[in-house]
């Protein structure tokens, strides 16, 4: 199939384990899991991040060493927190368009 622009990128994608139990607008280090296991980051931009539903851009908003994402301010108490990881050979495939 053809395609204007950039072909999509096509990879799998790691559900991360909600992490907001633990905000408290003081806290900025949190420890990420998927399914309970601990996932190794080794770039922010492996991560698609939200808080309450907003976007937050790699390495400005949070970075990111082993298992841990920090944010560059701490999250609101009843913030809202969804994020994946985008890796290969994670075991959910689906296609990401640019």
């Amino acid at each position: 199939m053809a395609y204007v622009g950039a072909s999509p990128e096509i990879g799998t994608f790691k559900k991360i384990d909600g992490i907001s139990p633990a905000f408290n607008d003081s806290v900025t280090e949190f420890t990420v899991t998927s399914s309970g296991a601990s996932v190794l980051l080794q770039s922010p931009q492996q991560l698609i991040l939200s808080l309450d539903g907003v976007i937050q851009e790699p390495g400005v908003a949070y970075s990111v060493s082993g298992s841990k994402v920090t944010f560059s301010a701490a999250p609101n108490t009843n913030a809202t927190f969804f994020a994946v990881r985008k890796c290969w050979g994670c075991g959910y495939s689906i296609s990401w368009f640019n």
